[in-house]
């Protein structure tokens, strides 16, 4: 029997009701990533110098050729994206932030001053206030970064409250922090989220899909392999106290044996952070949108790990350098060493002086290769990994919004905080 005639077998068609609609398919811009390590590490390496002797000061036209290297080499399809912000803008949003953290400052000593029967506990309204804070300039920052990058010719942009934003991540830091770490993914999903639903390109709105369900899923068993990791040590505490162990002469062994398990503990998860890392990229990248606008990514756990693995193994050879160096100038001026005991002063300060040069050195390494194989390593393994899927959407936008200012940049830089 023909089932096309067949009133009891209907073939399902588009037209049929009980048909799934056709998933649309839009065109396709794999993102790209142009730039060369050695050009990269060239601008880190002259710029980290710079920053040595200008003590710190020339940082901020080391961060905006940094950003202003990563934009351009990151091409979707034909376009590459372009970074608009100024070293200037940074030195102003950054003074302006101390102005204003200046008064908190005080008043926190004033405080402390007037109420010295609490010292102890003095510091804590300060350390919430800034706590949040952080919050809000972490919103602000990328806010500012958001108006300084476009495609095409037209900004993405920012709405929303930095405030309301710092309220919410301050709630579900709490809430990760009450349910040691489950709440996370959650976390994660309800801030991306606000975020995104915040973020324009052009007249083109954003928001995100991704959920902490599916986090979770994804991720959910580093959670659980450091919980029972901390369960073990729990429940041994428990067994030495009721054996009686932290009572006898042998209550320091028992503590130190618990702490070493604690260290080792710490030690053996340090190689799950980028994988976590590559998780959650994935994951987010995945639920991005952009109107009709979506992002598939294709990054993988072992990219993003071998990123950090190379920047371990490189700033081992940069910290046995470092220890090298020591070694060959202690021995060449040991008489000034030795003086050290002695009182000397010409010889301490030759000696402190030798020591910073050679701590100063050995953090210059190490800031050079995390930012060459983890912060462009990472940047260029997820563009590499992510196609823009319905690009033709883009021909449409309209341009939009104003530019922020860098304040918010400042703040984050003033309180030590990373954009979000």
């Amino acid at each position: 029997m023909d089932m096309r005639t067949n009133p009891d077998h209907p073939v399902l068609t588009s037209d049929h009701p009980s048909a799934p609609a056709p998933a649309p398919v839009g065109v396709e811009a794999q993102v790209a990533f142009t730039g060369l390590r050695g050009d990269f590490f060239g601008l880190v390496l002259a710029g980290g110098l710079m920053q040595l002797v200008t003590i710190g000061f020339y940082r901020f036209w080391l961060v905006t050729d940094i950003r202003r290297h990563l934009w351009r080499h990151t091409r979707i399809g034909a376009d590459a994206l372009e970074y608009t912000g100024t070293a200037r803008e940074l030195l102003i949003g950054f003074l302006v932030a101390l102005a204003m953290l200046a008064p908190v400052y005080v008043l926190y000593f004033l405080g402390g001053l007037i109420a010295e029967e609490v010292e102890t506990f003095a510091s804590v309204p300060l350390v919430l206030v800034l706590y949040v804070f952080g919050h809000y300039a972490a919103y602000r920052a990328r806010r500012y970064r958001m108006t300084r990058t476009s495609l095409r010719g037209l900004r993405f942009w920012m709405t929303g409250s930095a405030f309301a934003y710092a309220g919410r991540a301050a709630w579900w830091d709490l809430l990760t922090v009450l349910t040691l770490g489950l709440a996370y993914p959650w976390r994660a999903a309800a801030l991306e989220r606000y975020r995104m639903r915040n973020t324009r390109y052009g007249d083109l709105e954003a928001r995100f899909v991704g959920t902490g369900g599916r986090l979770f899923l994804r991720g959910g068993w580093m959670w659980g392999i450091g919980l029972l990791g901390l369960a073990a040590i729990a429940a041994g505490l428990a067994v030495a106290h009721r054996s009686g162990l932290f009572e006898g002469e042998g209550m320091e062994t028992v503590i130190g044996a618990f702490v070493l398990a604690g260290a080792l503990l710490v030690f053996l998860l340090i190689p799950l952070w980028p994988i976590f890392r590559a998780t959650e990229l994935r994951w987010r990248l995945e639920g991005v949108r952009f109107g009709p606008v979506s992002l598939r990514s294709t990054l993988r756990r072992r990219t993003v790990f071998g990123c950090y693995a190379a920047a371990f193994g490189v700033s081992t050879l940069v910290g046995s350098a470092g220890g090298v160096l020591f070694g060959t100038a202690a021995y060449v001026m040991k008489d000034r060493f030795d003086r050290l005991a002695e009182g000397d002063v010409t010889g301490q300060l030759a000696a402190f002086a030798v020591i910073a040069v050679i701590y100063l050195l050995v953090l210059f390494g190490f800031g050079v290769v995390k930012r060459v194989f983890v912060d462009r390593g990472v940047w260029a393994a997820v563009a590499a990994s992510t196609t823009v899927v319905g690009v033709e959407a883009l021909d449409h936008v309209k341009a939009a919004g104003a530019a922020a200012s860098s304040l918010g940049e400042g703040l984050a830089d003033a309180l030590d905080v990373g954009a979000v």
